[in-house]
């Protein structure tokens, strides 16, 4: 009687990041098209409204008849920064219906709701570290305004990408008290933190009393970071990466075990 051979399966490490990355990338492209449209007609979006804004926000600069402290480029200054921003919400806002949207897919046994938030992360950097190339190779031919430090700035997208990441794992698990609560809260929060996360200013343009307050959030030292990157030592800047990145592994951290508590009494 032939002796069967043994099937010895390959569980090393090599095997398993590939199974890993082969997993992210499938859902990384049905996010696409969910996000984008199969012709990714909804990805002009994504350099639609930073442009508009832009314009409206250097419109209303000449209308008043002033100038951003510092001589700084209008332009450049809100579109960048919009476009910065709108990776973090984008993020954020998003991962309400992480569950929902993917309820089929985490029937399998390879697939987890925190691949699913790790590859929408990575779409959305994506996404929006390639708007940020093109409009400021755009700024640099028309204004003569070029980055200091290409890597600076990405590196600062990296860091508003983690720490948006680390806030979605914890509003994906709040979601176990109704999605559409979660929702309603979220996205208004969103539209109002643009006001005072650093987007449209700096802290130097603020009173020195408030600028400790400012300080508090780490989102206004990755844009002044960012903004470092793009406008060079010219101008005063605050930050401090170490509070930034205390702040980055603590919620994601903390995201990560309320997801995984979470996960029994989410909504699919």
């Amino acid at each position: 009687m032939a002796l069967q051979p043994t099937i010895v399966e390959d569980r090393s490490f090599g095997r398993a990041l590939k199974i890993q990355l082969g997993v992210l990338g499938a859902l990384m492209m049905r996010d696409l098209h969910t996000r984008y449209g199969r012709r990714n007609v909804g990805f002009i979006w994504l350099f639609v409204e930073p442009a508009l804004l832009g314009v409206f926000v250097a419109g209303m600069r000449v209308l008043r008849e002033s100038m951003v402290p510092g001589g700084l480029n209008i332009i450049g200054f809100a579109v960048i920064g919009y476009v910065v921003f709108y990776a973090f919400r984008s993020i954020v806002s998003r991962a309400p219906s992480a569950a929902e949207q993917n309820e089929p897919l985490l029937w399998h046994a390879r697939v987890t709701l925190e691949d699913v938030m790790i590859a929408r992360t990575l779409l959305e950097t994506g996404a929006v570290t390639m708007a940020t190339i093109v409009f400021l190779i755009g700024i640099g031919i028309y204004f003569g305004d070029w980055p200091t430090s290409w890597v600076q700035m990405g590196i600062g997208i990296i860091m508003m990408a983690l720490l948006g990441h680390g806030v979605a794992l914890i509003v994906l698990a709040l979601t176990r008290f109704g999605v559409s609560v979660v929702e309603r809260i979220v996205h208004p929060v969103l539209y109002i933190s643009i006001v005072f996360t650093g987007v449209f200013y700096m802290v130097w343009w603020m009173p020195y009393q408030f600028q400790r307050i400012t300080l508090m959030l780490p989102i206004i030292h990755i844009f002044e970071f960012i903004r470092e990157g793009q406008f060079g030592p010219g101008q005063p800047y605050h930050y401090d990466l170490g509070y930034v990145w205390i702040w980055i592994i603590l919620l994601n951290v903390y995201g990560g075990f309320a997801l995984r508590r979470a996960k029994p009494h989410l909504e699919v």
